[in-house]
């Protein structure tokens, strides 16, 4: 759960700003063994062959930050 303060200061930021932590947050984890159990591994292959079946379903990074860009 997140704290309450610290939601509210993300909240108050800029998409931009929430992005640039993402990626933040994103490099405090790279090296961090996390371990994904099979019901989580089978969504993930999932949804990863409907993905290449009709790639259009999904957005590129690109695509993505665009998009909350314009909601800002």
């Amino acid at each position: 759960m997140v704290n309450p303060a610290l939601q509210s200061a993300i909240e108050a930021m800029s998409v931009a700003e929430r992005l640039e932590l993402v990626d933040f947050i994103e490099s405090t984890v790279e090296n961090v063994a996390i371990t994904i159990d099979e019901d989580h591994k089978s969504m993930i292959r999932s949804r990863a062959a409907e993905l290449e079946a009709d790639p259009t379903i999904g957005l590129t990074w690109a695509e993505l930050q665009s998009r909350l860009a314009r909601r800002a």
